[in-house]
């Protein structure tokens, strides 16, 4: 068939399918103007006709409803929410997104230039500030890199000692850490808006696993062996159980009498009277008053009756008080006395009897070489030092003792105890009592006796009382014939150079602890009375400071009053002083936490000697009878795992350890 033959059909019905219209053809062929919509023209309708009723509803929906319902895409927990419930809704948010405070479209861009580079974790430190610190809030545990490069060091090396460490070969596909130790955000771990009942504390092993260099596996397998946790780690108060178990108490070691833990460690909640169901928390530190004081007190208290002295003035021979007036006789012989450190230590403070100080051997005047040249030069300067000291404390007081502490390049800080309870009059009234002679005006200074008019002459006239109408005619023979001044009964008694004595014991005056005067041994003297007596630990902070190699210092340190304290305050004689023992395991501070309250509701454990076992004192070594700690078996890692798994009581990072470490 020829090509121009070929027969050619209708025209489709859509000659343009992407038109939103096409022309309405009738089956007779009428209606040519007419035209109807496409399927894509129907589409297009009903399509434009959703967009705009969503469009409506949306800006209806934004007009009327909050805005921070509308984004919040969880309710708050409920810390969070208590903190926020007096906050205006459109503040809130803004409190912890700083896009909140921009505009709802800040949400859908990066950070205004009003709040570049503000993050998130910004915003929390803004009130977490008082319990973190904001210069560490980001990095890891909040340590400085060092601390936590010393912790893994320290970790690894329990591992390798250990049969703990990575289990399987999971560990082994695991990637490296994540996330930047030095910028630990603060929503790595607290994730909000999943609730009300949301715990933001609660931490999975996966999440601490994914920071950690270090993997484990499970508790009971792969958790590092600790050596010496929970003891060795305090240290300041010498205190040992096996000793006091075994030895001071022999009526508890044949069993009359139990040895009771809770008698010097007592549920906390139930000695403060609380219900019961508050109790489960022991003491972990004793105090003095409920655990010492029936056995130590009346101990102390007699070492404490011998005094420490002030000063005290040696015994020093003739020849050598040649130009020095008014030295007491009684003090005067053959050399004897040892110098007492707090004189010591002020004469030290003075140029002029330094250096004859610092040469006499253990400061004990006896052992000088008598026929030596120098000898009763420098007692001659010892004794001049003594008299200028107790010269310049009466006329200056406190003032003097502190300035002579700072020549020393010591801090009179703590110092301030003992002033504040030595009055310098008793200083000054002792120098005018030893020092004192039948020529008070030889020696010009203030700890001379000076005595003083007993009587006070007035000039009378005719109407004077004492005129002649009453005192009568003196020519009868009145009694009150002569000068009444130059009898004996009112003249002024001449000084008595000889000390007053006192009738008995003079510490014996003070038994409840204070300063006195010894006119026997021309000492001045401090008692204590008690435990953690102010003036003491002022006078063992003030020697601490010196160097441990100083003589004075270890004389000070084996005076009897001294040893009582020291020998249970190990840490007493440090710079700073560290008086008492501390609650390692609940401070913030430490890395591992426990609590004895879920522990002592199971039967088992209620016996405390089930974990605390205290060794033998037979096996004990000489270092080990001293520091706290060393007196109890090794708690292994076994005893722990033995309930702390996956299935019984638990084996999660964060039951035993927290992650925020704070001072």
């Amino acid at each position: 068939m020829r090509r121009d033959n070929l027969e050619i059909g209708p025209p489709p019905r859509d000659d343009r399918p992407g038109d939103s219209w096409m022309p309405a053809v009738a089956t007779d062929g009428s209606g040519d103007d007419m035209r109807v919509r496409t399927w894509m023209g129907r589409r297009r309708r009903w399509s434009t006709i959703v967009l705009a009723t969503v469009a409506v509803v949306t800006l209806l929906t934004v007009s009327f409803v909050p805005r921070a319902t509308l984004l919040e895409p969880g309710e708050l927990s409920t810390p969070h929410a208590q903190v926020l419930s007096g906050v205006a809704s459109s503040d809130a948010c803004a409190a912890c997104h700083h896009q909140a405070a921009v505009s709802p479209w800040a949400w859908f861009r990066s950070a205004s230039d009003a709040h570049a580079g503000v993050t998130q974790s910004d915003l929390c430190m803004d009130c977490h500030h008082r319990t973190i610190a904001p210069n560490l809030a980001y990095a890891a545990h909040n340590l400085p890199r060092s601390v936590r490069d010393q912790m893994t060091e320290t970790i690894r090396l329990a591992s390798k000692r250990s049969d703990g460490g990575d289990s399987g070969f999971l560990p082994r596909f695991i990637p490296d850490t994540a996330v930047d130790q030095n910028n630990v955000a603060c929503g790595t771990c607290h994730r909000e808006h999943h609730g009300a009942d949301a715990d933001l504390l609660a931490l999975s092993n996966t999440q601490c696993q994914t920071c950690h260099s270090k993997r484990f596996g499970a508790f009971p397998e792969s958790h590092p062996d600790w050596s010496e946790w929970p003891y060795g780690r305090g240290g300041v108060i010498a205190f040992n159980h096996a000793t006091h178990q075994q030895t001071h108490f022999r009526a508890w070691k044949s069993g009359t009498k139990k040895f009771d833990c809770t008698t010097c460690h007592p549920d906390v909640a139930q000695k403060r009277g609380a219900p019961s169901a508050a109790r489960g928390e022991l003491a972990r530190v004793a105090s003095y008053e409920d655990s010492c004081m029936a056995c130590h007190d009346e101990s102390m208290n007699v070492l404490a009756g011998k005094g420490i002295d002030f000063l005290a003035l040696p015994t020093l021979p003739r020849d050598a008080l040649t130009g020095v007036e008014g030295w007491p006789d009684a003090a005067s012989g053959y050399p004897d006395g040892v110098l007492s450190p707090l004189a010591e230590l002020m004469l030290r403070a003075d140029q002029a009897v330094s250096s004859a100080v610092h040469k006499i051997p253990a400061a004990d005047v006896s052992r000088l070489e008598s026929d030596a040249d120098q000898t009763a030069d420098q007692l001659r300067r010892l004794a001049r030092g003594f008299q200028t000291l107790i010269d310049e404390v009466g006329r200056s007081g406190q003032s003097v003792m502190r300035q002579r502490l700072l020549n020393l390049g010591i801090s009179p800080g703590p110092f301030d105890a003992v002033l504040r309870s030595l009055p310098p009059q008793l200083i000054e009234s002792a120098g005018r009592s030893w020092f004192s002679q039948q020529d008070a005006t030889a020696l010009p200074s203030a700890t001379l006796a000076r005595p003083r008019s007993r009587v006070r002459l007035v000039g009378a006239d005719d109407e004077d009382l004492l005129g002649s109408d009453l005192l009568g005619d003196i020519s009868d023979g009145d009694l009150l014939l002569g000068d009444p001044l130059a009898e004996g009964s009112l003249a002024v008694p001449d000084a008595d150079p000889s000390p007053r004595t006192t009738p008995t014991n003079a510490s014996d005056l003070v038994r409840r602890g204070g300063w006195f005067r010894d006119d026997q041994r021309f000492a001045v003297s401090y008692r204590g009375h008690g435990h953690a007596d102010p003036v003491m630990v002022g006078m063992i902070e003030t020697f601490a400071q010196l160097s441990d190699h100083d003589p004075l210092k270890q004389r000070f340190f084996e005076l009897p009053f001294v040893v009582a304290c020291v020998s249970c305050h190990s840490g007493a004689s440090a710079i700073s002083a560290a008086w008492n023992a501390s609650d390692l395991v609940g401070r913030r501070g430490e890395f591992t936490k426990f609590s004895h309250g879920a522990h002592l509701n199971v039967s088992a454990l209620a016996d405390c000697v089930h974990c605390h076992q205290v060794r033998d004192q037979t096996a004990l070594g000489d270092q080990d009878v001293v520091f706290a700690g060393a007196d109890f078996q090794p708690l292994p890692r076994q005893s722990c795992a033995a309930c702390h798994n996956a299935k019984a009581a638990g084996d999660a990072c964060t039951q035993c350890h927290r992650y925020h470490i704070g001072p």
